[in-house]
């Protein structure tokens, strides 16, 4: 497999020289444990050729482009926010809040005067079972994967743990919710509308969720930083788990000077038998997890958020006929001057940034490079790829591959189309949600709450 970059064409000799200064550089790419250092500055080699000037999105401008007018926004309608990977609920990591940080979204957003949930589902769960567990979470019940779909993958169809009364019991057709997933979450609120709508036919006999003929109950769906068309980040197992583990490692090492292993988390993982057992120290909780026999199915979120998973997806879920789409990227790297290349800015958190950094023949490059093909062919690397969050490439934030999209610039929306908002720039995967470099989100989320709320 070539390792060439596709931009541009240098000179022999300057490409030459380019990569074999990246190669020495990228020796001191951050690895194991020093990957999980959780407040960020340059960790990464400094980029072997003058690249652009980063910039950095000013949070104001990410409100609509047309004014809003206060009297005319439906607060009343539920917004949910729907986590991504490694992501968890209100009641775990010891204060700290997936959406926020050391701020907190939902309860911002409340004091604005909108109907605000926060759903928890499994951090490394498939998007089928975190659907599953989302809506029973929002209309209230026992979780329910569905009997073919568990007898399928090896797991148990319920999980007597996941019991809810319900953030708005009384959601039908009429009374429609908005669903705000970052990262993973866009995917799982993705399924779960085409659940509600058609339903499943192999597990249509377990009823609830899977008879579908739900049409109409969610509003919008609004994508952040979401892999819609998947990262090769996720392209094999072997590299997506040491991904997830320092990437809740991190969120462990963000409560300052506690005991990391005295972490409160959940993977949420019941149905597979991975619950925690009293007194278990993190560690070896999440190595069980880990090490589970659910890596070695379809099962999971490594193989949902390749780009051949999100490809399975994408076919499958295909585009509700009632439902608007919304997606907003969220960019931190910067181009290479002679190559073309995407760099880390300096910003970017230390564990993204080895993901996120283009690496020169011999070594496999990074995502700031990419090329080749994904393992199961569904998608061809070139240097549209390239800029990315630190996980996500910007390419796959917009719409599904062949499913159409159109630029927002304040024109009226349809039930069935996709708009793209725009690119938050100098803000990482995980920056967007306010967490380990604890910026300040809440006026990005004030305007999407007030965006959502004016769409009819």
């Amino acid at each position: 497999m070539s390792h060439a970059p596709h931009r541009t064409a240098p000179r022999p000799v300057v490409l030459a020289a380019l990569s074999a200064a990246l190669l020495l550089g990228s020796c001191g790419a951050p690895t194991g444990p020093a990957a999980t250092t959780v407040p960020v500055t340059a960790a990464v080699p400094t980029p072997p050729e003058a690249t652009a000037a980063p910039t950095r999105t000013d949070l104001r401008d990410t409100a609509p482009p047309a004014p809003l007018n206060a009297q005319a926004l439906d607060k009343s309608t539920p917004l949910i926010l729907v986590h991504g990977l490694g992501g968890f609920g209100r009641d775990e990591a010891l204060g700290l809040r997936y959406w926020g940080g050391l701020n907190d979204v939902q309860q911002d957003l409340r004091g604005q005067g909108y109907a605000v949930y926060t759903a928890s589902m499994g951090p490394v769960s498939s998007n089928w079972d975190r659907a599953a567990e989302l809506y029973a979470q929002i209309k209230g019940g026992c979780v329910d994967y569905g009997a073919a779909h568990a007898a399928t993958h090896g797991h148990a169809r319920t999980d007597p743990a996941k019991c809810y009364p319900g953030f708005y019991p009384q959601w039908d057709a009429q009374h429609p919710v908005n669903l705000l997933g970052h990262s993973m979450g866009g995917q799982t609120a993705r399924l779960l509308v085409k659940l509600l709508d058609d339903g499943d036919a192999a597990n249509r006999a377990s009823g609830g969720l899977f008879t579908g003929g739900r049409a109409g109950w969610v509003r919008s769906v609004m994508t952040v930083s979401t892999p819609n068309n998947g990262s090769p980040a996720a392209d094999t197992l072997q590299d997506a788990v040491p991904l997830f583990k320092n990437l809740i490692l991190a969120f462990a090492g963000s409560v300052g000077a506690l005991d990391p292993q005295n972490f409160v988390y959940d993977f949420d993982l019941g149905q597979w038998g991975l619950s925690r057992a009293p007194g278990e120290r993190f560690s070896t909780y999440q190595d069980r997890v880990m090490n589970s026999r659910i890596f070695t199915t379809r099962d999971q979120a490594a193989y949902d958020l390749s780009p051949d998973g999100a490809a399975a997806l994408n076919a499958a879920a295909g585009r509700s006929r009632t439902t608007r789409y919304f997606s907003w990227e969220t960019n931190a790297t910067t181009s290479g001057l002679i190559s073309g290349w995407q760099y880390p800015t300096p910003t970017m958190n230390a564990v993204l940034q080895p993901i996120a950094y283009p690496y020169a023949w011999p070594l496999k490059p990074g995502l700031g490079n990419i090329t080749g093909r994904s393992p199961g062919g569904a998608v061809t690397y070139s240097s549209a790829w390239w800029a990315n969050d630190g996980i996500v490439p910007n390419t796959s934030m917009n719409a599904p591959t062949g499913q159409g999209s159109a630029a927002y610039t304040g024109q009226a929306t349809t039930p069935g189309s996709w708009y793209r908002l725009g690119r938050v720039s100098g803000y990482d995967h995980i920056d967007i949600t306010g967490n380990l470099s604890f910026r300040d989100v809440k006026t990005f989320y004030r305007n999407q709450a007030a965006f959502l709320a004016s769409v009819k």
